[in-house]
């Protein structure tokens, strides 16, 4: 591999890591909603839920489609609210990927200003336990 091959590879490499880390907020991270996105895998999945504040409900879609489903049921929104509670946003890492696994999905918690980004592969207790939550409202709604 030539020098030009391997500076081209590297420059290419570096852009895809800067415009990997610059995706914008999603609109259901506002100081009284909560949104998830889950995207990568091996099949480049990209969907998301957000909750509201008034506890309405959006889906996102792969190509950033948007639609009100059903709201929270009390059941769904006592457990959400438990979690919301229980988790230390001030004191999670912005970020806990590990970075040397491949085709994982990559989760990205909005809440208060607050946004973490994981692929799960290490258990941040209510923080891990809010995501599933948040998928099996997603889940429930498609």
């Amino acid at each position: 591999m030539t020098m030009r091959t391997r500076l081209l590879l590297a420059l290419l490499a570096g852009a895809l890591l800067l415009t990997g880390c610059s995706q914008p907020s999603a609109p259901g991270a506002s100081a009284d909603g909560v949104s998830l996105t889950v995207s990568g895998g091996f099949a480049g999945v990209r969907h998301g839920i957000e909750v509201g504040p008034g506890e309405e409900v959006h889906l996102t879609d792969r190509k950033g489609g948007r639609e009100q489903t059903d709201a929270l049921t009390p059941a769904e929104k006592k457990k959400l609210n438990s979690l919301l509670d229980a988790v230390d946003f001030g004191e999670l890492p912005s970020r806990s990927v590990d970075e040397n696994a491949r085709d994982r999905f990559e989760y990205r918690l909005q809440y208060d200003g607050h946004t973490l980004v994981t692929d799960a592969s290490t258990d941040l207790g209510p923080a891990s336990d809010l995501i599933a939550h948040l998928e099996s409202c997603m889940e429930a709604r498609r």
